[in-house]
């Protein structure tokens, strides 16, 4: 039986008259993998933040189980400007970092006034340090910091954009390995490559996860159970986004039986009504009541979808040439002699590391900034409407209604009506109460949807989204996906979410280095081939690894020798494990269980995935000499 790591016992929270939950009593479990979901404003980063206590409950309990170890990774990240990556990342209260800290300034100290008292402090470190198995940290580390784009580890915070702040605190949660993460929106700033090693990640972790995340391939991939928010009600399904989703559907399918029901049964009572005064002699008034009741109870529940069908403009001839055009900031080049000549419906998206090169494109095309070479022609007819990655256009003491109104009172949509900002704020989830609501109290999501109505209702005939997915729900998604489906005209999406892409592009342009290679196909089609290539790469790399007796180490620092040997060790070991377990396969496959056979290529495959990491790190070092 699982253990009970927290116990919520009659939770309630609110805002204002927003109901987050109420009399909520449930328990969270050792090892379980919790994806939370639900429309922007329900309460998800809330419910995170009443788990962690920094947000009070307005009454109920939350008791954590004696021991347990929480990390938190906040939407905005709380971090010391003053401190550097090492100190964030190195400075936790982790027993291993404890460890590792002494080292290092050991190793400081020695470089500085070397002693016999402080070789021999060194020499026991290093014992315990084997003894805890700390080095193991210690290129983890590393590995993670590498693998989120930071190789200098003594860079102030201060010096930081947002999306590495972001991922610094991602880094620093990860490195803290505790027995229970609460993860809110993980994958936002950080590319698509990162996403999957990511989500790799988190599905091996031992440890119980409750994340909020948009990105439905990842949310799919992690979860082992979804937590719904809805209307305060907090409803649990066990197993992952597509079985919420099947769930979901069924109960709908039952919600409409339910409903077909009552209206049967509410003709009949209304036939009965009518039958004339003498068939209503016998307790008329129940019989109101009850046609009362039927008409009240309605089992389908307002849920209003978006509905932005706005009147679009027909193109030109042209419609947006990019011809030969470069770009560079400083001595890194983002791209060089780029051209594309768009045609009608083009649906394209942009996907690269993080500082590659992306928004920049995009505020090429916008004429924000200009290229250093190369031209860029706009079509007479082509208007675009252009849905930024950052918004700072925001007044907070404004209200939803106002905030429109500066834009336009009457916008009009496909059908040619013309619709007041108040009916559009209606169609677009902001109800009449809302509308009068300050900015201020708006969730990221909210203002997200706000900015979105803001950006596509003047019925432009070229979309251009900058990381549109960044903080909207998922139900907000799928209404904007359905409406792109639908679009009749050109669109650029840059975006790290791999379902919107599949969903919406038919075409990539991938910044690779400093050039920009286009794709025909959406981003599984590219992941295919990827794959493939990075396997073919992984071959002929482990065919040119030199002999490891060979190694020449006259350009490592003493600690960077101490890992190239502690690795060798390690990827002996892994190799021997990996023989065994591979022989057990070939020689008992026939007689183990099926659960046996699963647990056994599950350790199999992590044994894999632990020495390519070893080799990526000896390989590394060895390239340093």
């Amino acid at each position: 039986m699982s253990k009970n790591l927290i116990s919520i016992e009659e939770l309630n929270k609110s805002f204002a008259e927003k109901l987050i939950c109420k009399n909520s009593s449930f328990g969270i479990f050792k090892n379980e993998k919790i994806g939370l979901v639900g429309i922007n404003g329900c309460g998800k980063s809330t419910l995170l933040r009443l788990l962690v206590g920094i947000e009070p409950a307005d009454s109920g309990n939350i008791t954590f189980r004696k021991g347990i170890r929480v990390g938190y990774l906040s939407q905005i990240p709380q971090l010391d400007p003053d401190k550097t990556i090492y100190e964030e990342i190195y400075f936790s209260d982790h027993p291993q970092f404890d460890i590792l800290r002494k080292y290092f300034r050991i190793l400081r100290e020695l470089e500085i006034k070397p002693s016999q008292a402080l070789e021999e402090e060194h020499h026991q470190i290093i014992k315990e340090i084997e003894a805890k198995d700390a080095w193991k940290i210690e290129v983890k580390a590393k590995s993670i910091l590498d693998k989120f784009g930071f190789s200098d580890i003594n860079q102030k915070i201060s010096t930081l954009s947002g999306g590495q702040k972001r991922r610094i605190d991602l880094a620093r949660v990860l490195m803290d390995e505790p027995d229970i993460l609460l993860l809110d929106e993980p994958t936002n700033h950080l590319d698509v490559d990162t996403i999957e090693w990511f989500q790799d990640y988190l599905s091996n972790y031992k440890g119980t996860i409750i994340f909020v995340t948009h990105d439905r391939y990842f949310l799919d991939a992690v979860s082992d159970k979804i937590i719904e928010m809805d209307n305060g009600q907090i409803n649990f399904f066990k197993g992952n986004y597509s079985y919420y989703l099947r769930k979901k559907e069924q109960q709908d399918i039952d919600v409409q039986r339910k409903e077909t029901r009552r209206k049967a049964q509410l003709k009949k009572e209304l036939k009965w009504l009518q039958r004339g005064a003498r068939a209503r002699t016998s307790k008329p008034k129940d019989h109101l009541d009850r046609v009362k009741e039927l008409i009240d109870k309605s089992y389908l529940s307002e849920n209003k979808d978006l509905d932005i069908s706005f009147k679009t403009k027909r193109f030109g001839k042209t419609i947006l040439e990019i011809r030969e055009i470069s770009k560079q900031y400083d001595d890194k080049v983002l791209f060089t002699n780029f051209n594309h000549n768009f045609q009608k419906l083009e649906r394209i998206g942009i996907i690269g590391p993080n500082g590659c090169g992306k928004t920049t494109l995009l505020k090429c095309i916008m004429e924000e900034i200009e290229p250093d070479k190369g031209s860029i022609k706009i079509g007479v007819n082509t208007s675009f409407s252009y849905f930024q990655q950052n918004i700072d256009e925001f007044d907070n003491d404004q209200t939803v209604l106002s905030y429109i109104q500066d834009f336009a009172h009457n916008i009009r949509t496909a059908d040619g009506t013309l619709h007041s900002a108040s009916e559009m704020l209606q169609r677009f989830l902001f109800g009449g109460k809302m509308q009068q609501s300050k900015l201020e109290n708006l969730s990221g999501g909210e203002k997200k949807r706000l900015y979105l109505l803001r950006s596509l209702m003047f019925g432009n005939n070229f979309i251009i989204l900058d990381e549109p997915t960044n903080d909207l729900d998922i139900r907000t998604l799928e209404i904007l996906e359905d409406y792109l489906d639908a679009f009749k005209g050109c669109i650029i999406v840059v975006s790290h979410d791999r379902y919107f892409l599949d969903r919406v592009t038919d075409y990539l342009f991938v910044f690779d280095e400093d050039r920009i290679v286009k794709f025909p196909g959406n981003y599984s089609d590219f992941l295919l081939v990827k794959k493939y290539r990075d396997e073919e790469k992984n071959i002929q790399k482990k065919k040119t690894i030199k002999p490891r007796t060979k190694r020449a180490s006259f350009k490592l620092s003493y600690k960077e020798k101490r890992e190239i040997k502690l690795i060798e060790n390690e990827m002996k070991n892994m190799e021997d494990q990996i023989s065994i377990f591979n022989t057990k396969i070939e020689k008992e496959a026939s007689s183990l269980s099926p659960t046996d056979f699963r647990e056994i290529t599950n350790k199999l495959e992590e044994l894999l995935q632990r020495q390519d990491e070893l080799e990526s790190r000896w390989l590394e070092l060895d390239e340093k000499n």
